[in-house]
């Protein structure tokens, strides 16, 4: 304390000599809380500053950070594109491989069998309505079969819808893939035709039923394997027998009645062969006869499908 009197009464000796000493040392004092005011706010203003550099720089290490991360996340999402571009190419070029491979050997499939190999992609594109390919191999009869909830329309119409007096086979309506008979019928064009279901009708030579026997035909869903039916039974028939023997029954409800309807195909038949297996299901080929029965008279050809 005293060396702090000294100082004031030497300062103010040194800068005011010629005020009272009381008034010196007042004004020295006056001085000195001034210059400590000043350097307070100078130390502190200093030290307000070095925090606010130091936030600064967190701030600007934390936007560096993010911009960092918003690189890396850049580099992950265009290195997850083209990953994704690579498993995508392979897995199209898989498929191609796989659909070439198919094709391949749906066509030796079909060359084995003495068939052509069917464009499903073109027919399919041309008419929705196919339901598949009927082939007797040997013989005229290798068409497209269609089908729709109307068994009229294709009587009158060919393949693409134009209209046409031969028409196109076709499945009788509402017929499901899963049937156990499946109808097809086609247009007998008369004597001395052989368009369309008019050679079905050699089938009444006995000689013919026996070297024709092998039917094939090809569901356009599976898009490949034609699938053999033997000819079991060769039929001439008059609709007036519908409610005696109806050919067109697509399923049974049990085998009383599966074998009571196939008793009934054996007993009607003009030729019967026992098929070599049961058959899982059946194809009727049906055109008009009316040589027996007139405008009600049905020529029915009914294959069983092969084992195999």
């Amino acid at each position: 304390m005293e060396k702090l009197k000294y100082f004031v009464s030497w300062l103010g000796e040194k800068l005011f000599p010629g005020l009272p000493e009381k008034k010196r040392q007042r004004i020295a004092v006056q001085i000195i809380v001034g210059i400590s005011l000043a350097f307070v706010c100078m130390a502190g203003m200093g030290i307000f500053r070095y925090k606010a550099v130091r936030q600064l720089e967190k701030y600007q290490a934390i936007a560096d950070a993010y911009a960092q991360l918003d690189v890396i996340l850049e580099e992950e999402r265009e290195k997850s594109q083209k990953e994704a571009a690579a498993e995508l190419e392979e897995l199209i070029s898989e498929m191609e491989a796989d659909a070439e491979r198919y094709r391949q050997e749906y066509e030796a499939e079909m060359r084995e069998k003495g068939l052509e190999a069917y464009d499903w992609d073109a027919l399919c594109s041309e008419n929705e309505d196919i339901k598949g390919w009927l082939c007797i191999p040997d013989t005229l009869i290798n068409f497209p079969v269609v089908g729709t909830d109307d068994n009229a329309f294709y009587l009158s119409h060919d393949f693409t819808g134009d209209k046409s007096s031969a028409g196109c086979p076709f499945m009788d309506k509402d017929t499901q893939v899963w049937d156990f008979n499946r109808v097809i019928y086609g247009h007998n064009m008369g004597t001395g035709s052989d368009a369309m279901f008019s050679t079905l009708l050699d089938y009444e030579k006995e000689d013919y039923f026996k070297e024709n026997r092998i039917i094939y035909f090809t569901d356009a869903y599976a898009y490949g394997s034609a699938a053999a039916y033997q000819v079991m039974a060769v039929v001439k028939y008059s609709i007036d027998d519908l409610e005696g023997w109806d050919f067109r029954i697509r399923n049974h409800g049990d085998m009383e009645s599966y074998n009571a309807w196939m008793e009934q195909l054996q007993g009607r038949a003009l030729y019967y062969a026992e098929p070599d297996h049961a058959p899982t299901s059946i194809i009727t080929l049906a055109t008009c006869d009316r040589r027996i029965h007139g405008k009600n008279g049905r020529f029915l050809v009914v294959a069983g499908k092969m084992v195999g």
